[in-house]
């Protein structure tokens, strides 16, 4: 892995502060709310050992039938409308529903009846009801009939209702006559199949029973108003769900500001919040005997003042750690880029020439890094130093044993005159003409470096050059081949060191080529790149891939046959020296159809 990740990883594990800092917060709420729920509850229960007491005093105050409240609906015998609101149960045959739309009473009834029609109008189910105002009490009656509007001649036109057939009885919607209602009676009369009719709903002896309709009692309300918590609100309802009554909500404190806090609140620590969650307040549910009371106790300001002092340190934890995270990233690539920068000059430490700069970045800067660029500034030096002794040292030894070789060399001869016939002395004078021939070598090539250094260069056009050397070589080595690129190519460079490297490309390419071989010289242009490509290829072999990277290294060879005549590696060397004196690039590919080798040198085009 890679520094800069490493240390991006580690300066990652910053952003563990806050999340640390989150859970402490949320522990610390949830602990704050289990508080506000026990003090919730005991509140809760004071008000309704309160509200119990008082409904036992006062009873008419929770008496009567509830009605309820609709939205929107027509008399068209569809209950969907009718689906929230609540069943009043008369007994197990009849139940109904009452509600206001707009002023006007509504009533959905529904009896339960399986037994099939009479004939006679006499035998038919009905529907007795019994309204009451302050000043009159009506009786309607609305007899069994077809699905579909009612019509009661007996009753005025005004009358809206609509039968509906079900699978175990009958619905009946209808809007109530009334303008005052106060109390309403209700009464089912079923014919069996023994026509003997059968009441059922409000009745007591032959006579209906009418029931109140409920009112909420402006006692109870001031009553409730006066024990409800400043924070709160207190509701009460019927078994039901019904609601019979219910005090006015407590108001919030809330600023337009404070919505980032409660945004945050239910984001951070309820997010299941719904608008009777901890925020909005803490909603305790009791059973009464007529109901139930739900009290709900609102403490906005403390869940604001506590979401506040999150915020202030969570933003203080999250910018710490986006500055140390920030700062670790900033450090990361500076580091990172230090290194890449040391590293680049470590790998152009050599030049073309041959040079090595020992002047490495950072040299003087005072930590690690310093320390890993002198030291290795040092060890540049020193290879410095030793690459300009070897440098030296082929032309020093060439200088220094050229009198002792000679003296050897002339010793020998006179023996060998003197005895002619000595073998050991004949091994000697060929072996002292060996070392001649390696001083005088690297003799050659210490005074070849100086003149390349020293050598004019001209622009010619090398298609030319190349086909008259290729003549020449092909003399005495007819399976030498040229290909040449249809239009001119022209560059800037020297013909002498120009031909002095072919021959040497020449003279390898031979020594590894069998009778059935060939080497084909070939010349190319690439206008896009404006360079040119010379390529010399010899079938019959190939280089070991291990050894392709060290081809051109002084000293350097990997021929297998020793011959008479001793190859010190410098061929290649100088043919290395001769393209970098003319800003070109050599390689040496392997080529399997056919099997071959294939030296490659691309350079400059000259216009």
């Amino acid at each position: 892995m890679k520094l800069r990740w490493q240390i991006s990883i580690i300066a990652l594990l910053s952003l563990s502060f806050p999340l640390l800092a989150w859970y402490a917060f949320k522990q610390l709420n949830q602990t704050y709310q289990e508080g506000m729920v026990v003090a919730a509850q005991k509140q809760a229960d004071v008000i309704k050992q309160s509200v119990v007491q008082y409904a036992n005093n006062n009873p008419a105050g929770i008496e009567g039938l509830v009605y309820e409240q609709l939205t929107s609906g027509e008399i068209d015998g569809n209950d969907a409308e009718w689906q929230t609101l609540a069943w009043h149960v008369v007994d197990y045959k009849l139940r109904f529903k009452i509600a206001q739309i707009n002023d006007q009473w509504r009533m959905l009834i529904e009896g339960k009846d399986n037994s099939p029609q009479m004939a006679t109008d006499n035998s038919l189910d009905r529907i007795v009801l019994a309204l009451a105002d302050q000043h009159s009490i009506k009786k309607l009656t609305i007899a069994r009939q077809a699905v579909g509007q009612v019509f009661t001649p007996s009753v005025s036109s005004a009358l809206q209702a609509y039968w509906h057939e079900t699978a175990g009885g009958y619905q009946v919607e209808v809007a109530l006559p009334v303008q005052q209602l106060s109390r309403i009676g209700l009464v089912l009369i079923d014919h069996n199949q023994a026509l003997t009719p059968l009441t059922h709903g409000h009745t007591q002896g032959q006579q209906i029973t009418l029931h109140p309709l409920f009112e909420a009692s402006s006692s109870w309300q001031s009553f409730l108003e006066s024990i409800k918590p400043s924070d709160g609100q207190v509701v009460i309802k019927d078994h039901k769900s019904r609601l019979l009554y219910q005090t006015t909500p407590a108001k919030q404190t809330l600023k337009d500001s404070d919505w980032l806090s409660q945004f945050l609140y239910e984001l951070v620590f309820d997010q299941d919040a719904t608008d009777e969650s901890f925020f909005y307040g803490q909603q305790i549910i009791h059973e009464l005997p007529f109901g139930k009371i739900e009290t709900t106790l609102v403490q906005a300001d403390a869940q604001i003042a506590l979401m506040q002092t999150f915020l202030r340190v969570m933003g203080m934890l999250l910018l710490a750690a986006l500055l140390l995270l920030g700062g670790s990233f900033l450090y990361a690539a500076l580091l990172v880029w230090r290194i890449k920068k040391l590293n680049h000059s470590l790998q152009n430490a050599l030049d073309d020439q041959g040079q090595i700069h020992t002047h490495l970045p950072a040299i003087n800067s005072s930590d690690e890094i310093g320390d890993l660029s002198r030291g290795m500034s040092q060890l540049l030096g020193r290879i410095n130093e030793y690459t300009a002794y070897l440098k030296q040292l082929g032309g020093r030894l060439s200088h220094e044993m050229k009198t002792p070789i000679s003296i050897v060399h002339t010793s020998l001869e006179v023996l060998h005159m003197k005895q002619p016939e000595d073998e050991f002395i004949s091994r000697a004078l060929n072996a002292n003409n060996r070392l001649k021939f390696i001083l005088n070598q690297l003799s050659a090539l210490s005074k070849l470096k100086q003149i390349i250094a020293e050598t004019e260069v001209e622009v010619f056009e090398i298609n030319g050059f190349l086909k008259e050397l290729t003549e020449a070589y092909r003399i005495n080595h007819p399976v030498i081949q040229f290909e040449s690129y249809e239009g001119e190519i022209h560059m800037k460079a020297s013909k002498d060191l120009l031909a002095q490297m072919l021959d040497k490309l020449i003279q390898n390419a031979l020594d590894y080529i069998g009778p059935d071989d060939h080497i084909l010289i070939r010349t190319a242009k690439d206008n896009k790149t404006n360079n040119f490509l010379l390529t010399v290829t010899n079938s019959g072999s190939q280089i070991a891939p291990q050894h392709l990277g060290q081809l051109f290294d002084s000293l350097t060879s990997f021929r297998k046959e020793k011959s008479e005549q001793p190859h010190l590696g410098l061929g290649l060397y100088i043919v290395k020296l001769i393209c970098d004196f003319h800003q070109s690039e050599i390689t040496a590919i392997n080529l399997n159809k056919p099997k071959s080798v294939q030296f490659r040198i691309k350079g400059k085009i000259s216009n």
